[in-house]
């Protein structure tokens, strides 16, 4: 991920879980062409803090032509060795190398809290959306149950201090640098886009299509009864949303 350090290329076993990888790139595709309204055939489309590129790859079987970026070079070389058809190029998400609406589709999925400006971030990928374009955001905030990174009950909640004091008894690492935000100030981050919409309820009504598999695996009437609530999706550890550039 973008701000990852070269050290710890594989720092949330990505590489060990390569099949979930490729489950999350499916899902982002289907989501851009179901909501996004992306032609993803020719689809010029950005992975920003791509990591080892897993789901780059994955979205480069589909698409006209897909690059990702990452600021760790190890990470970027690492994408680039397999040679699947996806372009890599060490970038920061906070200072893209690209001309304004370069791309059709933007994807940042699970980013915002290693970068030190995440705002900043969200106006440089709006700046290289084409008009009319689409941007899969996926993100988490600062009251998931379980911490998706080091996997730690309610980390997230903790001054970072605290925080940074777990991991180093639990011997996870020396500081905890992820910057999640309050779920009420998530929507904040995505002011950049006047057109934004909150997906994870209609991709959740169809959890085959998106393979939610734990959740395809529930009762229909269970199902229906969580969505038509309303809750679920926003108790869910990660909120998705469709933005769109006009």
């Amino acid at each position: 991920m973008t701000g990852v350090p070269s050290s710890a290329i594989d720092r949330y076993g990505f590489l060990a879980d390569a099949e979930s990888r490729r489950m999350r790139g499916r899902r982002i595709l289907r989501a851009l062409e179901d909501f996004g309204g992306v032609n993803l055939s020719t689809a010029n489309v950005l992975d920003v803090g791509c990591s080892a590129g897993l789901i780059t790859d994955e979205i480069a079987m589909t698409v006209g032509f897909a690059i990702g970026v990452d600021a760790d070079f190890d990470s970027i070389k690492r994408g680039a060795s397999r040679d699947n058809g996806a372009h890599f190029v060490v970038a920061s998400g906070e200072a893209l190398p690209f001309r304004n609406e370069r791309f059709d589709a933007v994807v940042c999925n699970h980013v915002y809290e290693h970068v030190s400006d995440a705002a900043r971030m969200m106006r440089e990928i709006h700046r290289v959306l084409r008009s009319g374009g689409a941007c899969y955001f996926a993100g988490g905030h600062t009251l998931q149950l379980v911490e998706p990174h080091h996997r730690l009950p309610m980390l997230s909640w903790l001054p970072r201090s605290v925080a940074s004091r777990w991991l180093r008894s639990r011997g996870r690492a020396d500081t905890y640098t992820e910057q999640f935000v309050a779920p009420w100030r998530l929507r904040s981050l995505l002011t950049p886009f006047d057109d934004v919409r909150f997906i994870s309820t209609q991709m959740l009504r169809d959890p085959k299509r998106f393979e939610f598999r734990q959740f395809a695996g529930w009762p229909s009437s269970a199902r229906r009864i969580a969505l038509t609530a309303g809750l679920l999706p926003r108790l869910a550890p990660t909120w998705i949303y469709m933005l769109r550039k006009r």
